[in-house]
């Protein structure tokens, strides 16, 4: 969601999922057999995932040592900016209980409220009831998770503060709370334009391709049919790359992952007039093959029985002594979030699939004997 920065400043909105009435006797059952009560960043805290699947908000703080590596917050002398990370939960009640599962959360939060205790997943849930009474089919939970309880803001109405501190897999205590979201996100076509400008200063890097064998002969930057070609990109690229740019009373950050490499190749000497080798390999080659990561290196110092490729290739057909293009893309997958100066996320999304990509002049051999190279 984007809340005008009037709204954000006021109340620093978030919000959070939470089980209802009926399913919250059997979550608290779960938790407690998923984990021990007070277990720091232990997989099954507070129930459900312990905040290490996809949907968890902890998916979304990956510069603080979640599968996804570093993230657009990290980097310079001062470190992390401790911005509060906001995660839109959905419109439903199943949808808040789903994020409260997966949020970390000791679970004295699941258990039945003892006199002078914390109200727990009741209290959550009454609140959220009374929201969904009066809400529109746009308005949906939003959770926020902060890094200091100072962020946290004065609880009441559509602002649910009574959630303790959560335990996420970092081990670093956060702060939750929920807000109940009344401005609908966006289209895509109509983020604010200080977005685009973030995301056009991110300069994501262009792959550099590698093959093995790379060399035949005193010819370089070939490989040979009928044998697997390894394949793989400059590892130093594989990393997030963020930027971030302001107006029009917003900051917007951008950042882009690496999900995988494309790696293109063709050419068609089917007939003898365009055979310039008069080889008999006749045939169209058409290498599009997505490698999920950018490819193991081969190391001639290791031997080909000590090493094995992730992402290789082989070569049927020659390239009768011209040189192809064999074209590698990485793709990225891109999101952005909104947040006001003072750092509260008020908005997250994508902008979807972007490629950068080089490639280099291949010529594929064919020889009488096998031939290894490095």
């Amino acid at each position: 969601m984007i809340p005008s920065l009037k709204r954000l400043a006021a109340s620093a909105v978030a919000a959070l999922v939470v089980f209802g009435w009926v399913l919250a006797v059997p979550l608290a059952a779960d938790a407690g057999s998923a984990g021990s009560a007070g277990s720091a960043g232990s997989p099954g805290n507070g129930g459900g995932g312990g905040g290490i699947s996809g949907s968890a908000i902890w998916s979304l703080t990956w510069w603080e040592g979640t599968p996804l590596g570093p993230g657009p917050y990290t980097g310079g002398p001062a470190g992390a900016a401790g911005l509060c990370i906001w995660l839109d939960l959905g419109p439903s009640l199943s949808d808040l209980n789903s994020g409260l599962s997966q949020s970390s959360l000791p679970i004295s939060f699941w258990t039945v409220p003892q006199s002078g205790g914390h109200p727990g997943i009741w209290g959550v849930d009454e609140w959220a009831i009374e929201r969904l009474h009066a809400g529109r089919p746009t308005d949906h939970f939003d959770l926020v998770a902060c890094p200091r309880p100072s962020q946290v803001p004065a609880g009441g109405g559509d602002i649910e503060t009574s959630l303790p501190g959560a335990k996420p897999p970092s081990g670093k205590e956060r702060w939750l709370w929920l807000f109940w979201d009344t401005v609908p996100d966006p289209p895509p076509g109509a983020l604010p334009p200080i977005v685009h400008e973030a995301f056009s200063l991110t300069e994501l890097p262009r792959p550099t391709p590698f093959t093995s064998p790379s060399r035949i002969g005193e010819v370089s930057d070939a490989t040979v049919v009928n044998f697997p070609t390894w394949m793989w990109v400059d590892g130093h690229i594989w990393r997030s790359y963020a930027a971030t740019s302001a107006g029009g009373g917003y900051v917007a950050t951008v950042w882009a992952l690496p999900e995988a490499v494309r790696w293109r190749a063709s050419w068609d000497f089917s007939s003898p007039v365009s055979n310039p080798q008069g080889g008999v390999t006749f045939g169209p080659e058409e290498l599009d093959q997505l490698c999920p990561g950018p490819g193991t290196a081969y190391n001639p110092s290791n031997g080909a029985a000590a090493q094995r490729s992730d992402c290789s290739f082989v070569f049927t057909k020659s390239t009768f002594g011209t040189r192809q293009a064999l074209s590698a893309s990485v793709e990225w997958s891109v999101h952005w979030a909104l947040s006001s100066p003072s750092g509260v996320i008020g908005g997250e999304g994508d902008l979807g699939t972007v490629a950068t990509t080089s490639s280099l002049p291949l010529r594929v051999m064919q020889v009488e004997a096998v031939i290894t190279a490095g």
